[in-house]
Order: C-alpha cells, then structure tokens, then sequence
C-alpha cells in the first residue's frame, strides 16, 4: 500500500472545535493547498494552530479563491514537563538556517539568538523570514509546537530573556575553545552528565559564534549574575560548527526530556 502524506495546515484555532464544524484556510495556506500541492475536495489534511492543538479534517472546497475544511477529531497536546531554551550567537545566514532547522525538529521551546562580541556577520536579520522558516519546518515534522523566537544586542541580554520565561533554570555553556576567558575553567564534564546531575527545573543551552565568545562575555558567564547557574560543558572531543554544537546539544537535551530519563534521575 502506498504511503500518502497527510499535509498540515495551520490556522487559529475556532472558538468551536468539535466534529463537523468548517474551517476557512487563510491566503497563504490557500495558495500553499491549492497551488503547490494542488489538493482536491475529500482529501484528508491536518490543521494545527501552533500552541498545542491539533485536528484531523477533511477538504470540503479547494480552489484559488478559498479553501474549506471540515473537522474531525481533535487533540491538545500537553507540555514537555522540561522546556528547552537554545541561546546561539548570531551566525552566517546558511549556518543560521541550520540552527533553526535543528531547533525545530528537535522539540526545542524557544531560541534566542543573540549579536555577540565576535559575530562576523553583520547582516540584519529579518524575524519574518526566520518565523516562515519555523513554520515550514513544523509543517514537515508535525511538532505541535510553534519554536519561539528571540533577537537581542548581547549574551548578557539574551540569558536575562530565558530568566523571564524560564524563572530558575540551569545553563550549559557548549564551547571547546575557552582559550579567551580571564580566568581558568574548570575542567568540564559532558553536557549529558551534567544535565543528569541538574536540579529540578527547566534547561538552556548557550552556543557562541565561529569565533567564540570574547573575553568579556566569558567574564559575564564566570562572574555575573547567573554565574552560580552556569555549567561549562563539553560536547565531545571534537571542535563543531555552531549549528552543529547546537544540533547536538538540542538532541542530547530533547532525547532525555522526551524520555523521561532527566526527571526519573532527579527523583532517585
């Protein structure tokens, strides 16, 4: 038998979402649905609105003018019980696509990135363009979860963000290269240790640019206000990229809260 994708789509979710209610598609999920795919009437699809829900549906109208579905079941996932936060310093706009990519598939809740002291690239960044990116990405990997999206000045500002929204959490600094810092580093144990031995709480992950950070953000990470909240960590023997460091990191900490594994450590 062979394999036919069912498509997603993504609209706000009706006040009424019970079984046989109709759902109009907005403009650029009509042209996506009747342009690109070339859907027909009949045709199972999904609807999500990014915040958790999610409904099976059926096509009742597809044309260039509107597109019509009809509801079938639907479902409110619950949150992880760890939310993710990835801090990353702004990087190239190819690499960049790749962090927001891995982000993504890997369940991560929100990404800041953050203009750091050595970031090379000095090309404006257009959230727009970053937030369609997100919502590709979702269309393909069915998260029901838009990725939150941040941009600040510095690191310092970015780690004051995920304070808001993540009030107690743990920070893993992923970097190999701390050849810049105004003091010693402690040798550092790798991040799935480290994250196993965490307290209870959400988590986030801090990767710089190419170049590292500079000595004054090591300064900040050492002595700063969060410093008694910060884990150095490694992520292996080898020097990665940055979206690789943030593909790896991302997919540590995802596979550990989608587990479980993280939250039965702490309760032993």
């Amino acid at each position: 038998m062979e394999y036919k994708q069912v498509w997603r789509f993504y609209v706000q979710r009706p006040e009424n979402d019970s079984v046989g209610q109709e759902v109009h598609l907005d403009s650029d999920e009509v042209h996506f649905a009747h342009a690109v795919l070339r859907l027909s009437p009949g045709e199972k699809v999904e609807l999500a609105d990014g915040n958790g829900w999610t409904s099976r549906a059926f096509l009742k109208r597809v044309d260039k003018k509107a597109v019509l579905a009809e509801l079938g079941e639907s479902n409110l996932h619950s949150p992880l019980p760890r939310k993710i936060a990835a801090v990353v310093g702004i990087t190239k706009p190819g690499a960049l696509d790749e962090v927001v990519q891995a982000c993504v598939e890997s369940g991560i809740h929100t990404l800041i990135l953050f203009r750091a002291d050595k970031t090379t690239s000095r090309q404006e960044l257009k959230s727009d363009k970053i937030e369609r990116q997100i919502r590709e990405a979702c269309r393909i990997t069915k998260s029901p979860w838009f990725l939150k999206l941040r941009i600040v000045d510095s690191l310092s500002a970015a780690l004051q963000m995920v304070e808001v929204d993540f009030s107690g959490c743990s920070f893993f600094i992923c970097d190999e290269r701390p050849a810049n810092a105004v003091q010693k580093i402690e040798s550092t144990e790798h991040l799935l240790t480290s994250v196993m031995n965490s307290k209870k709480g959400d988590l986030a992950f801090v990767v710089g640019p190419e170049a590292s950070f500079s000595s004054s953000e090591y300064d900040f990470l050492i002595n700063g206000e969060f410093s008694k909240r910060i884990h150095f960590v490694s992520l292996g023997p080898r020097i990665l990229r940055t979206p690789a460091a943030v593909a790896s990191a991302a997919y540590v900490l995802s596979a550990l809260v989608d587990s479980g594994v993280s939250s039965a450590s702490r309760n032993n």
